[in-house]
Parts: structure tokens; sequence; C-alpha cells
């Protein structure tokens, strides 16, 4: 179990937890990001992916525009022509394609009401040029739209009417009327198309139908008509697309076509006044402004682009494209497929659960600096992985949904963990306030997560210290003496402990129990635990030292220290109503042991082995002896801690000492007792030299059979 609450801060870190949180946050994300203001953000990302990658070079070359632009009309203007041309012109242009062996020719203009009657020609006439050329040429495609007013549908209009199989077409209107070409031209042309568009609501066309209903006629879009060119018996829906033969055109729920726009000055502009001189050059034999090759295997779409025409539209690459344009994009996206690519909505929301929940995890599971990095590289990936999308395949993924799911992940989770661990944190500082040093505890608080209150199983050492001679120590004073003196004493203890980043456990009477290396684990706890117990010593000398000069009698108090490093488990224990922060387990209770050891000889600081050889190479240490302590059967080697290394080597005399007892342990009695009897009576009075010298001397008297150099310790 984590910090208490801690319910909370276990169960909101759960790989489960954090995905169900990804799942609520991808709903919400779904159904802000499709509608209102955020959906109109997505529109404009959408525009501005393909105003950032134009491909105008993709665009057919085949398509060209004969723009009826303010050049021509004013040409014609100055010659006694004013607009609405003679419908005789276009019949006249159309021969001129016919002769120039064009593949097809639309017309984006309405002709649902009969010429202009002049002087000199008749209405009657100009429309019947207009006609005859049209069913010579036998490729000419007419405009028509679609009203909601309801009019009287041309019989003649069934022959363009489409039959589909397959699925049901998801019809946007029906509408119950059109304007449809007069009879004369309807019987003349090949086909005829719708040219309705629907802008969304911020007025930019960016979807096109592809068929539309009037009554009982389903009639194709203007480019759609030219490329099926009648041939309708293979056309059917099929799931959201509609299919012609190897043609599978991407449709939305309402029938909508997105067309995948190539960008600005991506097809050829001829004005129609140059084509009109061509074509009357070429008549009258002379040399024309445009050769008649130009138009070869040409689709030719004519349409105005003439200020006062307007049809002129809004569009995600320019905000005034000429309207035709509209028809010759979408006919050379059929001709190619080149088509957007629209990432399914189930598959945008699956990429957004992932985000979401790659989001919580990252917040939840790493410390701030790195989480914030790998929040900002999921960020560049989402921002990326749409442009490379769109940038190599034209494929279309969502952006403003994962985006809001990893907004809204972030937003959640900063503020959960900043409520849960802010929590976790005050019961850190409450809990461990009397344990640590300031230092710990803020690196605590910044990783609460780290911290497991409940119990965990970890590598650490344990320091357990006793005042010798305590009850003699005690005898004659004051209880207020005794407490004030002891005070000052664990004061200097408590911060050599809290200095070297150790945890005080607990007081234990006249000692302390000290842990190195929980709660936060440190490798090098076995070290930081010594340098502690070395400080500690040294403080003591210099009360030794002081004590005839400045330093009361009272103050000099001897201590005993025993070190031990391995397995413990650490947590808070104790009862509902009174919990300590401690640790249990044989490595505790074996520091306590070798802290009791140290009286037998004489020594103030005793660690394990398993410390010494995580310490050796920085500490200087004296191989004191192998013992058998009370309540163990295997025997353990002790070793005294002496002092850092700091570059210094082993003092002669404890290498002295260490030859003796290595003598000792192979019961050479006499030749160790000459080396101990040397060392007891060095000026430095060594007294763990002057332990092994009694005791070699009554080993030699009695010389014990299996001797196997461990002394059996029946005392704690």
């Amino acid at each position: 179990m984590k910090l208490p609450e801690f319910n909370v801060v276990q169960i909101y870190k759960k790989w489960y937890v954090l995905l169900i949180a990804a799942f609520i946050i991808t709903t919400i994300s779904y159904l802000i990001g499709t509608t209102g203001f955020f959906r109109e953000v997505e529109l404009k990302l959408t525009d501005y992916r393909f105003r950032l990658d134009t491909v105008p070079a993709k665009a057919d070359s085949n398509i060209v525009v004969v723009a009826i632009d303010d050049g021509s009309i004013d040409f014609f203007t100055k010659n006694g022509i004013p607009w609405p041309w003679p419908r005789s012109y276009y019949g006249y242009v159309i021969d001129y394609f016919t002769r120039s062996k064009a593949k097809a020719v639309l017309f984006d203009v309405i002709f649902d009401s009969p010429d202009t009657e002049r002087e000199e020609t008749s209405s009657e006439q100009t429309d019947g040029d207009f006609a005859n050329a049209m069913k010579n040429n036998q490729n000419v495609f007419l405009a028509t739209k679609l009203t909601e007013d309801s009019t009287k549908v041309s019989p003649v209009l069934n022959r363009f009417s489409l039959n589909l199989t397959g699925g049901k077409y998801p019809f946007e209107n029906i509408y119950a009327g059109l304007r449809e070409p007069i009879d004369v031209l309807l019987n003349a042309t090949k086909s005829v198309g719708v040219i309705n568009v629907i802008p969304d609501r911020d007025g930019v066309i960016r979807k096109v139908p592809i068929l539309q209903k009037v009554k009982d006629n389903i009639l194709p879009q203007l480019a759609f008509s030219v490329f099926l060119n009648q041939r309708t018996d293979s056309l059917f829906i099929q799931k959201k697309h509609l299919v012609l033969d190897t043609l599978s055109i991407p449709i939305d729920k309402n029938g909508q076509y997105l067309v995948n726009w190539y960008g600005e000055n991506a097809f050829k502009y001829y004005p129609f006044q140059a084509v009109i001189q061509s074509a009357s050059a070429i008549y009258s034999g002379n040399a024309p402004l445009l050769s008649s090759d130009v138009f070869k295997d040409k689709y030719i779409i004519i349409g105005a682009t003439a200020s006062g025409l307007n049809d002129l539209r809004a569009t995600p690459i320019s905000s005034f494209l000429p309207g035709m344009e509209i028809w010759t994009t979408i006919l050379s996206n059929f001709i190619h497929q080149d088509f957007v690519k629209v990432v399914p909505i189930w598959f945008a929301l699956t990429f957004t659960l992932i985000i979401c929940f790659l989001a919580n995890f990252t917040i939840t599971h790493f410390p701030m600096k790195q989480s914030n990095f790998i929040l900002l590289l999921l960020l560049a990936f989402i921002t990326f992985l749409n442009y490379f999308l769109w940038k190599n395949n034209r494929i279309l993924l969502n952006f403003i949904i994962p985006i809001m799911g990893f907004v809204l992940s972030y937003g959640f989770y900063v503020t959960i963990s900043y409520l849960v661990e802010g929590k976790a944190k005050a019961e850190i500082k409450k809990i461990f306030t009397r344990y640590l040093s300031p230092d710990v505890i803020n690196e605590l608080e910044k990783h609460p997560h780290n911290v497991e209150l409940g119990g965990k199983e970890i590598q650490a050492t344990v320091m357990f210290s006793d005042i010798y001679d305590f009850t003699t120590y005690s005898e004659g004073k004051t209880p207020t003496e005794v407490v004030k003196n002891l005070n000052e004493y664990f004061d200097k203890l408590t911060n050599f402990v809290l200095d070297n980043d150790g945890l005080l456990d607990k007081y234990t009477g006249d000692g302390i129990m000290a842990l190195f290396g929980v709660p936060i684990f440190r490798k090098d706890n076995a070290l930081i635990a010594c340098k502690a117990a070395i400080a500690h010593k040294k403080y003591c000398r210099e009360i030794s030292k002081k004590k005839n000069l400045t330093v009361p009698e009272e103050l000099h108090l001897g201590t005993r220290l025993g070190i031990n490093t391995g397995s413990i488990i650490a947590g808070n224990i104790g009862s509902i109503r009174r919990m300590d922060y401690t640790a249990i387990g044989d490595a505790a209770n074996a520091a306590s042991r070798l802290e009791g050891v140290n009286k037998f000889y004489k020594t103030d600081i005793i660690i394990s082995e398993s410390t010494y050889e995580l310490v050796k190479n920085d500490v200087i240490c004296r191989d004191l002896d192998i013992v058998r302590v009370k309540g163990k059967t295997l025997p353990t080697k002790i070793f005294q801690l002496m002092d850092e290394k700091n570059g210094n080597s082993k003092p002669e005399w404890i290498v002295q000492y260490e030859q003796a007892l290595e003598m000792y342990r192979n019961a050479k009695w006499k030749e160790a007792i000459k080396i101990f009897e040397k060392l007891a009576n060095l000026p430095l009075e060594d007294k763990p030299s002057k332990v092994m010298l009694d005791r070699c001397i009554k080993l030699r008297k009695t010389n014990p059979k299996n001797w196997d150099g461990v002394l059996t310790l029946e005392a704690k």
C-alpha cells in the first residue's frame, strides 16, 4: 500500500484507471470536438492543410478553362456586341473544338430560357445554331440547377436520370424543381450535370454532392456527368462509396464528396475572346491566336470569371475561386482517382484513446521535467503524424479530437496529481519531519509516489547506539541533569544521522535506532551509515580531550555502535491509533546484537561483514574476530570501524593485529600472544589486543579440540 489516502494515489495510477479515464476523456473530446466552435476549427485546419501543401502539378493538364472574363466582355462590347452574347457564338466555339478534336465540352452556364431576341437574329436561330453545334460534336454537357420551388420537369430529362443498385444513396435534399436547359438544347446535349453546391456555415465550399435528386430523377453533378459519359449500368452504392467500374468515390453520410484541391493556378485558362478570334482566323484561312492543337484531347469547361457575373466562390485554397474550377478539380480527382482519404472516426477515436492513456501514464509515472519532455514529444508526434499522413498520401486524420484529448488529459491529471500528491506530500512531511533531514524530506515531497508506507522489503543499513555504563553515569545526578545531558547528547547524535541522510527510527532509552537507505533507496546506504558513526566517534573524542578543560565531566558519555546491512521490512508499523515508521527483520536484530558485542572487545563501533564488503574501499576497518552471537547458529565476521580512508592506508599496528588474529584462528597461541602482548603495551593502549591476549593465554592452557577460530557469545 502506498501513501494512505493512499488508496487514491494507488488507484489513480493503476493502468485500468488510466484507461477508463482515457476512455471518458476521449468521449468528451469527441462530443466537444465535433460540434460548434471546435468543428469549425477542424474545418479551418483542413483548409490550412490544402494551402500548406499545394500540388498544382498533379492536376490533369488535359482539363482547361475557357473563361468569360472581363477582357472578353469588354472586347465584344467595343465591337457592338453587349452581354449576353448571341448563343450562336457558343455554337461557333463548339464547332472550333470539334475541329480541334476536343474530348468534351462543359458549360457552367444555365440556358433555362430562350436566347435574347435581336434585330439581326431571332432566338430560335441562335439557339438552333447552338443546338446544331452540340449535335455535331456529341460530347457537350450542359448545366442545370435544382430548386426548392416546384417546377415541371421535361420528359427529355428522364433519359439523363441514373439508375443505382446496392445500398441507398444518402440524399441530403430531394428537390421539387430545377432550372433546366430549354428543350432545343436539352435534346442536343450529351447529358446534363447539376451545379448546386452548399457551402459550410462559414461560407466555404469544401464538399459537393455527387448525385442529386429532383422528384423521381437522380442526376449527377456536372463533373461526374462528364466522367460517367452516360455509363450508368454499373453504378452502385457500397458502404460509404459510390462505385463505377473500378472507381470508388468516397462520400460522407450526406452523400457529399470532399474535394481534393490542388491549389491555385492548377488549370490553364484561355479567354473566350481568344477562342472566338482563333476560330474566326482558321475559318478565314488566317493564323489563329490559339492553335487547334491546344484543345486536342482536352476537357474544356466554359464559365464566367467576369466580376459582374458573380461566379466567384470561397474555397479552402482561395476566397475568390472561379466556380467552374470546382468542376475542373473534381473531374481531375475522378480521372486520377485522386481522393482525400478521410480516416474513419473509430480510428481517430482509438488514436485519441491511446494518446490520452499515454498522457495519463506519463503525468502519473514520471517526474515533472521528464513528463513535460515526454508530453512535448507526444504533442509533436500528433502534429507530425497528422502532417505526414496528409503530405504523403492525402490522408485526413482529425486533429482537434486527439489534441483535445491530450489537453484534457493533461489538465485533468495535473489537477488530480496536484490535489492527491499535495495531500501525500503533507502526509509525508507529517510522518517524516521527526525522522529525516529537511533535504531528504524535500526529495520525498518531489517524488511522493516513491514512498511505500505500508511495508516494503529493501536492502538498507541499520545502526544501533547505546551509552555504556549508563546506570553508573546516572548515579548521583538528578533526573533533570540526566535528561538535560541526554538531550544534548542525542541532539549531536541525531544531527550526525540526519546530516548523512539517515532516518532516525526511534530513541531506545539511552540509545537510538537509525536507518540508512530508507524511505528513499540509496546504493551507498552502508557508507553513509559508517560516515555518521565516524562523525559521532570524533565528537566523543573531542569531548574526551576537553573534559579536563572546558567541558563538564558529566558530558563525557561513552557510546557503542552496531551497524549491519541487509534485507529489512520498512514501513508504518503499529496500531490504528499510533503508528511509527520503523524497520523489522534479522538485519535490524543483527545490528542490535553487534552494538552489544562492543562490550566484549572494549570497542566503540562494530560493523558486520555485509557492511564491510560495501565500504572496505572507503573506510579503514580492523578484522576484529569471528563470532557466533546469541540466538544464531552461523558464525559471522565482525570488523571494527576506525576512520575514513581519505587516501590513508591501514596503520601498521592494525596490520599486526590482523596477523596475530590469523595465528589465533590457526591455534598458534604462542605466536599470537607475542604480537597481542606487544600491541597491548603500546602507548595507544589497544583494548581489543588486550582482550585477545587474555583469551589466547587461556586457550593456550586449555588447548581446545576441534578449534574453528569462532567465539560463541552467550550474552548479548
